[in-house]
């Protein structure tokens, strides 16, 4: 097979995409349903026990922030950490094939065996291939030639990934 050669320059919006896909597939979002629901409980009985009173009303819209996880912190620091680092701003230069990955840019170069990767993800956007608790590389669709390229590395991917890792797609 033909390797799949990927360029492109990083962006912070699909790395704060990538951040919720990997998010939504974890237990803390599970978590974060569970505390909403019973912010809103709470909400109810306070309302039951004490009658309308403004402060009764208060957990409502945190249980509503809460459950679209509107309170985390994680956006910012994925901001803060993806603008103060320079490799961010280098052109990325991946050759995807059965051997693995070659990674490139102005200051790396290195090639990436497949075992690294325990996990992959998939989402309209973007494929995250995961190698830790929330430690992964992000790989925008936009870097790739077409339908038919995206279609040769998710094969491969799930050849080579999904047999030993697990392996999600989210629409």
């Amino acid at each position: 097979m033909e390797a799949i050669v990927l360029e492109f320059v990083p962006s912070l919006s699909d790395h704060l995409h990538a951040d919720r896909l990997e998010y939504a597939q974890g237990a803390l979002s599970k978590v974060d349903k569970f505390v909403a629901v019973l912010l809103a409980s709470t909400g109810v009985a306070l309302l039951t026990t004490a009658g309308p009173r403004w402060w009764c009303f208060l957990p409502f819209p945190l249980a509503v922030l809460e459950w679209f996880d509107l309170l985390s912190i994680r956006p910012l620091q994925i901001r803060v950490f993806f603008l103060r680092n320079p490799k961010f701003r280098e052109r990325y230069r991946l050759e995807l094939s059965e051997d693995g990955i070659h990674f490139r840019t102005s200051t790396v170069d290195a090639h990436l065996a497949w075992s690294h990767y325990v996990q992959i993800l998939e989402s309209e956007r973007v494929f995250l291939l995961g190698y830790g608790k929330r430690m992964y590389t992000v790989l925008p669709k936009r870097a790739f030639k077409d339908a038919a390229e995206i279609g040769r590395f998710r094969d491969l991917a799930q050849r080579k990934i999904g047999a030993s890792g697990s392996a999600a797609r989210t629409a």
